[in-house]
């Protein structure tokens, strides 16, 4: 009765948005408050159900603050740079080519020095404008999350080694060599999706895909054995992104390079910055609740929001352009924080601990095999790497010891969840910002992300 009791909550919201009938806000609310039975049957003797309640939404809009600045201060600098501007960055030949260099270069560079599902925000703007709509568009800009290992510098990435007591150099690398694996796959869907879109890919141009998604692979690794691994995605996107615009567009007169450097001067500036904060040991911080995260001033949200106000301010309709992009971020805040409200409320009742313990015992000596489902259902339910981390990371760790395989594998596994593509809450966003699609309707073109993420995963564990 008490298993039933923990797992209604997200039975209810994943039958509430897959029904298509219930907005993501009534499904989350709904789910919110059917956690409060299993809640109070976890508290303590004495425990009140009320302080339980007040305590849990504090602290979720604590950290909702994170992913809702991160996310109006990503459609701040979206406004900032402009089509034109955006367009000299990655303007291929055809709209094949601007639906790959934007799921697979320009989301997810976006995505590696902001965080938080700004790459899948570019993405879908980029799709709009290249004719790409609908499910399918919604889907590419998905898959533009690809680098959330690495996504804002990596803090999930560095929560998880922590919580497993391993090095965050060894754990990265194994996910760049898990992503690699997945990402031919990535790209089958992707095709399938451009059929869906109308847009054509002939088979020579496939097969140049194929290849620069092999050159990302190849750059996503490599740079792991010269490099932090905070910077990895950075830079294992950011040149291939370059070279496809210059080769698609060479600049051929002096006139030509101003304009292209104008262009990237928007990312570089932001690059540099975040870089940059990163070499500021110790910085203030706020943290107005003692038992979360704070926020240090050398955060990517803060260092996003430097950037973007101050391209902001270099335009004459600077406000104007502010006041366009934050217009629609009332609803997608509300969004963002009723699904972090529903996760923080999740933790503190230990509803995912108690679920992925069950689920792991189901399994008896087949133990480890649970760690592709676990990840994937705490990467689902929580929606951040960070969060997913924090929920599942210490069972990980504790499955991978007791399994005697080495440290690094199990964290690994729940560090690179491919369900990071399809969690709700960016779903629901992303939804809205392409026209109000069903995520139903996503979530059909979407499901094979999380097959391949728990295939790889599987296969992870088996070859040890």
């Amino acid at each position: 009765m008490t298993l039933l009791l923990q797992g209604l909550p997200l039975l209810i919201l994943v039958a509430l948005l897959a029904s298509g009938r219930a907005g993501p806000q009534l499904a989350c609310a709904a789910a919110i408050l059917a956690t409060l039975p299993a809640a109070y049957l976890a508290l303590a003797p004495g425990g009140n159900l009320g302080s339980f309640a007040i305590i849990s939404a504090l602290q979720g809009a604590w950290l909702a603050l994170i992913p809702v600045g991160v996310m109006a201060g990503g459609l701040l600098f979206h406004a900032a740079i402009g089509h034109a501007e955006q367009s000299a960055i990655t303007r291929p030949r055809d709209q094949s080519d601007t639906a790959f260099d934007t799921a697979f270069l320009l989301g997810p560079f976006t995505e590696a020095v902001t965080g938080f599902g700004v790459g899948s925000v570019f993405a879908v703007g980029a799709l709009r404008r290249a004719g790409i709509a609908g499910a399918p568009g919604a889907a590419m800009a998905m898959i533009a999350q690809i680098m959330v290992p690495w996504g804002g510098l990596g803090p999930g990435t560095a929560v998880g080694a922590v919580l497993a007591g391993i090095s965050a150099q060894s754990m990265a690398l194994r996910n760049a060599v898990q992503l690699s694996a997945a990402l031919p796959f990535l790209l089958g869907l992707f095709w399938w999706w451009c059929a869906a879109a109308g847009v054509t890919i002939t088979p020579l141009r496939r097969l140049a895909q194929a290849a620069w998604l092999a050159a990302l692979a190849g750059l996503l690794i490599g740079w792991h054995f010269l490099v932090p691994w905070e910077v990895c995605g950075l830079l294992a996107t950011g040149p291939l992104l370059a070279a496809r615009s210059l080769r698609a567009n060479p600049p051929r007169n002096a006139a030509a390079w101003r304009h292209a450097a104008v262009g990237a001067f928007p990312y570089i500036l932001l690059a540099a910055v975040l870089l940059g904060s990163r070499a500021w040991p110790n910085p203030p911080a706020l943290r107005p609740l003692p038992d979360m995260p704070a926020l240090p001033l050398n955060h990517a949200m803060v260092a996003l929001w430097l950037v973007a106000v101050a391209l902001l301010a270099a335009r004459r309709d600077g406000l104007l352009l502010a006041y366009r992009a934050l217009r629609r971020m009332p609803r997608t805040g509300l969004t963002l924080l009723l699904f972090v409200l529903l996760a923080r409320t999740l933790a503190n009742a230990g509803i995912p601990q108690a679920l992925a313990a069950a689920l792991a015992g189901a399994f008896g000596g087949l133990a480890p095999y649970a760690a592709p489902l676990l990840a994937a259902g705490g990467g689902f339910v929580t929606g951040t790497n960070t969060g997913g981390n924090s929920a599942m990371m210490p069972l990980q760790a504790a499955l991978g010891r007791a399994a005697g395989l080495p440290a690094t594998i199990l964290p690994a596994v729940q560090n690179g969840t491919l369900t990071l593509l399809m969690a709700p809450q960016l779903t629901a966003v992303v939804a809205q910002l392409a026209g109000g699609v069903a995520l139903a309707a996503i979530w059909r073109r979407l499901w094979p992300v999380a097959l391949i993420g728990i295939a790889i995963g599987m296969a992870a564990v088996a070859l040890g």
